[in-house]
């Protein structure tokens, strides 16, 4: 009996499993942390709003740096390796932060911080895109991106409420954060494939090594030099339209003690699990449809469906259900159809690199995003900040219509 005739092959979303799975984790403790720490600086520590944001800038400096490098050092060093150093450095300066409960303990341990999230991050991304085809990349995004994000905006607020406790104990918080990290990175030991495993396969080893060596050269044969050895040239136009979103978005990090300052009593965190419900459920037919019909069909009402809920916030309606399930579906169209974009306009050998350079994009959109929005808060309050974001989403929508040329999947 021929056995190969008998072999099936597997659906093409099977090797997203692990690396989505290690993407939970790092997101969900990203997220428990992000919701809160403006809590933690500015009613713990006692701290400004552009404080704060000022140790957002210093994170975007590091990840400027360190997201790019991910894809050339994993090409060295192996996309595992580099996967589980950053989440060791992660874990541990997440525990640091719990054991130092001040504010210049807060800024150095999570300056570091930056460097693992930077690795890991970046890293299970990469893993999770170059296993699957470039023709399913907007489903593909919608899925490793997606579940990710929903799990986290979901588990993070909970999570974050439930280490805190009524104490307010922000040593539980930290340390808690970190344990469950070190299972993510036992998670990555035990089942993300290692150079090792990939090695004893004589093909696919050679398969990869040819990989490596077409990834130097663009389309015209030339070797890549200086800064496109790290950034990918066609990522750049939807990385830029990114930064503007990310700034937009990364604000509602402050939602939580809006809420808290303004409405005594409420938690935010029935906005955020209401806002992962829909964005979860929509990724779900808007990847397919962007592999049919691209992005803009998808980014511009997307965009202004997010500028409608701010300017409500603004105005101060307090429908936190209504206005989460709505912004869902807004921010369901906005990251990860632009990774999708891009992810279809680079070589497939370039994935890695690609990723980098828009995960660079999405931390400078995130270290300015508090940074400026913390200047606006001291100066004019949650409701010029509310406005001023307003204005970010409907730049993003023009910059996606006036930049991003899409090019379709290839069968």
């Amino acid at each position: 009996m021929n056995n190969t005739a008998q072999v099936k092959h597997a659906p093409w979303w099977v090797g997203m499993i692990v690396p989505i799975a290690v993407i939970i984790v790092i997101s969900v403790c990203y997220q428990t942390m992000a919701n809160y720490l403006s809590v933690y600086v500015l009613q713990y520590l006692k701290g400004s709003a552009t404080a704060y944001g000022m140790v957002g800038t210093g994170w975007t400096v590091i990840a400027m740096i360190l997201r790019p490098s991910t894809g050339p050092l994993s090409q060295k060093f192996g996309s595992k390796t580099m996967l589980l150093i950053g989440l060791a450095i992660f874990s541990a300066m997440i525990a640091c932060c719990g054991i130092f409960l001040t504010f210049a303990g807060f800024v150095f341990f999570r300056l570091i911080q930056c460097v693992g999230h930077a690795w890991s991050y970046t890293s299970a991304n990469s893993l999770a895109a170059e296993a699957v085809p470039q023709n399913r990349m907007g489903t593909a995004s919608g899925l490793f991106i997606g579940i990710p994000q929903a799990a986290a905006i979901v588990a993070g607020p909970w999570l974050a409420e439930a280490l805190i406790g009524d104490d307010e104990n922000w040593f539980r918080f930290f340390v808690g954060i970190a344990a469950i990290m070190v299972l993510g990175l036992v998670l990555a030991l035990i089942f993300v494939p290692g150079r090792g495993k990939k090695h004893a396969d004589p093909e696919a080893a050679a398969k990869a090594a040819a990989a490596a060596e077409a990834a130097r050269y663009d389309a015209d044969g030339k070797p890549y030099a200086g800064i496109w050895k790290f950034l990918e040239k066609t990522s750049v136009p939807a990385c830029i339209t990114m930064i503007i979103a990310s700034m937009a978005h990364c604000t509602m990090f402050y939602l939580t003690a809006y809420v808290a300052a303004t409405y005594e009593g409420v938690s935010a965190a029935v906005f955020f699990t209401a806002q992962a419900v829909t964005e979860f459920l929509c990724r779900f037919w808007m990847g397919p449809l962007q592999d049919k019909r691209g992005l803009k069909i998808i980014l511009v009402p997307c965009c202004i469906i997010c500028a409608v809920v701010y300017v409500c916030i603004a105005q101060g309606v307090t429908a936190w259900v209504i206005l989460g399930l709505v912004y869902g579906v807004g921010q369901a169209g906005i990251k990860a159809p632009l990774n999708a974009s891009l992810m279809k306009a680079c070589p497939a050998n370039r994935i890695p690199v690609a990723n980098g350079t828009f995960q660079m994009a999405n931390a400078v959109g995130l270290g300015l995003a508090t940074l400026v929005a913390g200047v606006v808060i001291d100066a004019a309050g949650f409701t010029g900040m509310w406005y001023y974001c307003v204005v970010l989403f409907i730049v993003t929508a023009v910059l996606g219509v006036a930049l991003v040329r899409e090019k379709p999947g290839k069968a």
